[in-house]
């Protein structure tokens, strides 16, 4: 009876030897797990300093694009500037037209009164001589005068041209921030907010209207070129988006859904143009 009741207490030492071997093997095993989590972690750490330092690379293309928008804002106003110097300078123009318009009219006058003036004596002769020599003296200053007419309208037709040129630098400008502000969006997982300021409008430019050639000296108008075959293609630029491309063909942005409608097999969505892309401009 006494043997049967030692028999577990023998036994005690048996099962705390087990015990502790277990013990140590799970404590080696969390030393192995927590070594697994502190190599994560480091490479972890490593892509997050690599994102961090991307982060910082587009920032500064960020800031470069706005020094860029900046200096074209000061470019139109310097293009509004010469603008309403032009404006002033035609306004100035139709000022001396007046005044020639005038003296031809007295000259008309004084001309009327040399033709009486003859009929009654001799001396008119000298006066219509003077009226004539008055008469050459004011055809050669409408005559320059128009000469620096026709030079200030295309002053202001080459000014007005700058103009649109730098605003549309300006809205290509604006197009290359937002795809930017789109990659960085893309890179770092946060939800892209389109700005809040409105782009300016595209503006087509025009070639300043030439002077008519004299008729002596004009040319035969050369023979019309021959239409090319076929349509037109684009091939897909890096940084190129639908609205600059239609802007570029269509001078509206608005446009870019026709380029989506002759490209529907190769671009089912907008968000799947990629550069090198041949389309098809209709």
């Amino acid at each position: 009876m006494k043997l049967r009741l030692l028999l577990p207490l023998l036994a005690l030492p048996a099962f705390a030897v087990t015990g502790l071997a277990q013990n140590t093997e799970s404590a080696v095993q969390l030393r192995r797990d927590f070594t697994t989590v502190q190599q994560q972690r480091d490479a972890l750490s490593e892509q997050v300093a690599q994102l961090q330092q991307q982060l910082e690379t587009l920032q500064a293309e960020r800031e470069a694009v706005k020094a860029e928008q900046a200096a074209m804002h000061e470019k139109v106003a310097a293009a509004d500037t010469r603008a309403v110097e032009a404006t002033e300078a035609l306004r100035a123009q139709k000022e001396a037209e007046m005044t020639v318009d005038m003296t031809v009219r007295a000259y008309a006058i004084k001309e009327q009164e040399a033709l009486d003036a003859a009929k009654a004596a001799a001396i008119a002769a000298d006066k219509q001589a003077a009226a004539e020599r008055e008469r050459e003296s004011a055809v050669a200053e409408a005559l320059r005068l128009t000469a620096e007419r026709d030079a200030a309208k295309q002053s202001e037709a080459a000014a007005l041209a700058d103009k649109a040129a730098m605003q549309n630098e300006l809205y290509a400008a604006q197009i290359r921030i937002e795809n930017l502000a789109r990659a960085l969006a893309a890179r770092s997982s946060v939800p892209y907010i389109p700005p809040a300021a409105l782009r300016p409008t595209p503006v087509a430019t025009e070639e300043p209207v030439a002077t008519a050639p004299a008729a002596d000296t004009a040319q035969p108008p050369a023979a019309a070129s021959a239409a090319p075959a076929g349509p037109r293609t684009h091939t897909v630029a890096e940084g190129e988006s639908l609205s600059l491309i239609a802007y570029k063909y269509y001078q509206s942005p608005n446009k870019w859904d026709r380029i989506v409608a002759a490209n529907r097999t190769k671009l089912r969505n907008p968000d799947m143009l990629r550069p090198g892309m041949v389309l098809i401009i209709p």
